[in-house]
């Protein structure tokens, strides 16, 4: 039964930290993409293409978050 709680909770934390974890990857790509556009005067072109790759980042990070919760999961 605690051991039950604790798997919840472990498991509560992980999808918590998703919304998190994606959010970050996106607001950093930006920044990256912002900053190099104000120093190499390229607007809106970097910022465009670094959100682009940070959009990308979350989505790959989502995915194996996924594939590592499914290996853990027990197969019935």
């Amino acid at each position: 039964m605690q051991e039950d709680k604790r798997r919840f909770y472990r498991q509560f934390a992980r999808f918590s930290t998703i919304g998190l974890e994606m959010g970050l990857s996106v607001a950093i790509g930006l920044a990256i993409g912002y900053y190099l556009d104000r120093f190499f005067q390229t607007k809106p072109w970097l910022t465009m293409v670094f959100l682009l790759l940070g959009v990308a980042a979350g989505f790959r990070r989502l995915s194996s978050l996924a594939k590592e919760i499914d290996k853990r999961e027990p197969k019935k």
